[in-house]
């Protein structure tokens, strides 16, 4: 008995910073994190209307939807973080 190997598996969500050149601003990037949330959502609903519409398949929709839902608890902690600690810095007695 034969088993094929399993194909490596695309990105869930790809960045692609505004300034790939160089050193990025905090800005560049935090655009370009904003824009690859939004693309993954983006996606994710695509396939969930097409799902709806009846011509998507319920596993890419379920497995869309989990990668978005990844990416957004991914960027919501970063964020609680980097909340944290600025409200640290500004703390910061000097």
């Amino acid at each position: 008995m034969t088993i094929a190997p399993i194909s490596a598996l695309a990105p869930a969500i790809v960045l692609h910073p505004a300034q790939p050149s160089g050193n990025p601003s905090f800005a560049a990037v935090f655009e370009g994190t904003v824009d690859g949330l939004a693309r993954g959502l983006a996606a994710a609903d695509t396939k969930a209307a097409a799902l709806a519409a009846g011509t998507g398949s319920i596993a890419d929709a379920a497995v869309a939807r989990a990668k978005a839902d990844v990416a957004l608890e991914i960027a919501a902690v970063a964020a609680s973080r980097l909340s944290g600690a600025i409200t640290t810095m500004m703390q910061t007695q000097v």
